[in-house]
């Protein structure tokens, strides 16, 4: 005999929770951001409970008293125990309490099978039957019950009184079972189960196995609440389970909670095994001050195994009803995805809004070897659409959508870029109008990355663009080589590199308001110097060992002045002063300014790092850049650098104990005696689902230093998960401007655990747009084990809160554990 996972394990443990979760729990298709929230997802896959079903019997020489003309290897033999007398086959007999009788032959691969009860019966070739605390064990299951039947004939099993079949942590119990293993028929009378791996529990009135891959169940429930709880459960009248098609079916399903029924269908198709299958999604529910009450049901069309979609009718109060519809395809040689909405007549604006979002990815290697093509397309029809249709403020906030494609080509070190670029410029109303940037019109670009050769590192970047803005003067191309070589040497405690490089670059102007030379040109070399030393002690603080460093490091820059001051600016930008940029040799971002440069940067670093594990715990680090000539290139209003020191930075960073973790950054200028910017924040954890984090930013332009002006930025950013009371946890956040004096988000929250489900409540306030702010309240009920209703505010809480853990995470509260398995 053998045990494998039986089909009322598979029917009740995973058809009854995928029925109301998402069906396509594989291969989830995000939904559009400015249109829907979480979904819901599926559960996990549940462990199956296992059901006896013998296997082929393997030959066997028969003992002495095997009945006249018995086919040899068929009937079973019962060898007694070293310390008692062997049971005759045919006889009744009782062995000593507690010790096991051993049924041979065996399954091949299976092992031995044990069984033991307090009397044992059989005739060689026709039966065995044994009773009164029957116990049966293989390697990996047990079968308990009053009383088991095994007929060779018929090749059928038959247990009764307190059957219990169980493996691992699952179980499945009934007063009787019987299964014909050669027909694969049978039946298992109020079958009750229990999944370890989720504390899962259910019943069922009669389980019919119909043949080979198929069988019926007939009113089943299924709940994960501890017996004797039952705050929530499925009840369904019937259930088939057709294995072959991987295609279960549902009639009349409920799910009741606290006994009022919450959801219902008359008829449902699923999947088994969480493949994907057409059908609707779990809905999300809502309500925003700008959209009112929302509501939204996707419906998923598995349309083939490489590409689906999914088709979202959104309903808002104060909007009115918006479609939305995804579609992905995935082939060997392309891939890509296309997601569009449709808001006809708003009522707030009285227009139609649609947005579209277009990715396409193509391999065309076929062409040549690292070849591929790409498309990129996004746009939507008006300035306000995310901020009046999204809840995230890093969509809100978005100020240009790219249009692009091209295509890409990579071979070795060498690399090469090819791609028309444009811009939709969404314009925030009560803010200043946003310089919308050029479009590339097309651009061409290569790249070879280093490469040794003679004992030096070659490298160098090239590139010709075509800028286009009809909002914008000048327009016009530009084409600039940038060839650059490096010396490197390194040891054990120190390195140094030296390097060489040349920038050069061309104009091809027009438009009007220019000067007389329409083709400028410029040529600008560059020299850099790198080295630093790296020394290590061992140092044991607060009880545990360390490995601190202490790295000194120089950073020589030599530029010489070119004049650009005149040139055009098509993609430059002033780069932000950070470590980082203090090893840079351009202060600026892009290709149309080159900095003149006659600098040393000094900097110092310190690193705690484990013994053990070699973890950094700890970071510092001050630095500081030397001019020992006035800088001439300069951008835009900047303001020219003199010959002297830059500000001084400061840096800190690192998990300080298991519960503390710090990062921080100071900006200080020695000329004017002030701080220009400084950055905190502190994060404490001390157990899972606590965290408290705490945050300070302050930075002042160039272009007002003044104490208090409006030009300084000033926030802070408090956020938090904390339990207040068994059960109950708390969480929020608050980021404020002081500067504004406005809130730009704040969100409040609360969880419930009732170990069986949970319920998350959630309000968030949004500052969309300058004059524009938004309220929303999220709303979520999770029945574990099975899907979540409502509006999902997860996404929410995980950005605002740093370190959030959901309160019914087995890692902070572990779930209760029912009665143990009944044992003899």
């Amino acid at each position: 005999m053998r045990l494998r996972p039986t089909p009322l394990a598979l029917a009740l443990a995973v058809a009854l929770p995928v029925a109301f979760a998402d069906v396509r729990a594989q291969t989830p298709a995000p939904a559009p951001e400015a249109a829907i929230g979480e979904a819901g997802s599926a559960p996990p896959l549940l462990k199956l409970a296992p059901v006896l079903e013998p296997p082929p019997l393997r030959s066997a020489a028969p003992k002495a008293g095997s009945a006249p003309g018995a086919p040899a290897g068929t009937a079973p033999t019962v060898v007694a125990p070293a310390a008692g007398p062997a049971s005759t086959p045919g006889t009744t007999g009782k062995p000593p309490e507690g010790s096991p009788l051993r049924v041979a032959p065996f399954a091949a691969g299976d092992g031995p099978i044990f069984m033991r009860a307090d009397r044992l019966d059989g005739v060689v070739g026709k039966y065995v039957e044994a009773e009164g605390k029957v116990e049966l064990r293989t390697r990996s299951e047990t079968v308990l019950a009053d009383w088991l039947h095994y007929d060779f004939n018929l090749d059928e099993i038959w247990g009764k009184g307190g059957v219990l079949l169980r493996r691992g942590p699952d179980s499945i119990s009934g007063p009787e079972a019987k299964f014909k293993r050669d027909t694969e028929t049978g039946y298992f009378r109020e079958p009750r189960f229990v999944i370890g791996s989720n504390g899962a529990r259910g019943s069922a009135s009669t389980l019919e196995f119909n043949g080979p891959d198929r069988f019926d169940v007939t009113d089943g429930r299924y709940s994960t609440c501890v017996a004797p709880r039952e705050d929530w459960y499925v009840r369904m009248d019937e259930l088939e389970i057709d294995q072959k098609r991987r295609v279960g079916t549902g009639r009349n399903a409920t799910v009741r909670f606290f006994d009022v029924p919450i959801a219902y269908t008359p008829w449902f198709e699923f999947p088994l095994d969480n493949e994907r299958k057409t059908g609707f999604l779990v809905p999300t529910l809502g309500a925003t001050g700008i959209r009112g009450f929302e509501a939204a049901v996707p419906y998923y069309l598995n349309l083939a195994p490489n590409y689906d979609a999914t088709i979202t009718p959104r309903l808002m109060t104060k909007r009115g009803l918006q479609l939305g519809g995804q579609g992905r395809y995935l082939f060997e040689t392309f891939a890509g995805e296309l997601n569009a909405e449709f808001l006809p007549h708003d009522r707030q604006t009285g227009t139609d809004r649609w947005g579209v979002s277009f990715r396409h990815n193509q391999d065309l290697s076929a062409i040549t070897p690292g070849l591929a093509g790409y498309l990129n397309l996004n746009k939507v029809s008006d300035d306000t659409y995310f901020a009046d249709l999204s809840d995230r403020i890093a969509v809100t906030s978005q100020s240009s959508l790219p249009r692009e494609g091209g295509f890409t080509w990579a071979r070795g070190p060498w690399q090469a870029l090819l791609r028309a670029q444009t811009f939709q410029t969404l314009q925030d109303p009560g803010s200043p109008p946003v310089t919308p940037p050029y479009n590339r019109m097309p651009q061409l670009a290569g790249r070879l990355l280093e490469t040794d050769w003679l004992g030096l590192s070659f490298d160098g970047a090239a590139e010709y663009v075509n800028f286009r803005q009809s909002a914008l003067e000048p327009t016009g191309g530009r084409m600039y080589i940038y060839p650059g070589v490096s010396w490197d040497r390194q040891g054990a405690a120190w390195f140094v590199t030296a390097r060489a490089a040349v920038h050069a670059r061309q104009y091809w102007l027009d438009g009007t308001g220019q000067a007389a030379d329409s083709t400028p040109s410029v040529t600008v070399p560059i020299a850099s110097v790198d080295g630093g030393l790296v020394f290590e002690r061992d140092w044991k603080a607060f009880g545990n060992d360390f490995v601190q460093t202490l790295e000194p490091r120089a950073f020589y820059v030599y530029i010489p002045y070119r004049d650009q001051n005149t040139l055009p600016n098509f993609d430059s930008a002033e780069d932000d002063f950070n470590f980082a940029q203090l090893f840079s040799v351009n202060r600026y971002l892009g290709n149309d300014r080159i900095g003149d440069a006659n600098q040393l940067t000094l900097a110092l670093t310190s690193r705690l790092l484990e013994s053990a594990t070699g973890a950094e715990r700890l970071r510092v680090a001050v630095g500081q850049r030397f001019y020992f000539e006035d800088q001439k290139v300069t951008l835009g209003s900047e303001a020219p650098q003199a010959a002297g020191t830059s500000d001084l930075l400061a840096l800190a960073e690192g998990r300080i104990t298991d519960a503390w973790a710090v990062a921080g950054l100071w900006q200080y200028n020695f000329d004017s005696s002030q701080t220009e910017r400084f950055n905190l924040g502190l994060r404490w954890t001390p157990g899972p689902g606590r965290v408290v984090n705490g945050s300070y930013r302050f930075s002042r332009t160039n272009d007002d230093p003044q104490p208090g002006s409006a030009s300084e930025l000033k926030q802070f950013d408090v956020s938090g998960q904390w339990p207040v009371a068994p059960r109950w946890t708390l969480l929020g956040r608050w980021n404020y401007s002081l500067a504004d004096r406005k809130t730009l988000e704040a969100v409040v929250g609360v969880e419930y655990n009732a170990d069986c489900w949970s319920l998350r409540v959630a309000a968030q306030r949004l500052t969309t747009t300058t004059e524009t702010t938004t309220t929303s309240v999220y709303a979520q009920i999770e029945l574990n084990g099975l899907a979540r209703f409502g509006t999902s505010p997860l996404d929410l809480m995980r950005r605002s809160v740093p370190g959030y853990q959901q309160s019914n995470d087995p890692t902070i509260s572990p779930r209760e554990q029912g009665e143990p398995f009944p044992d003899y």
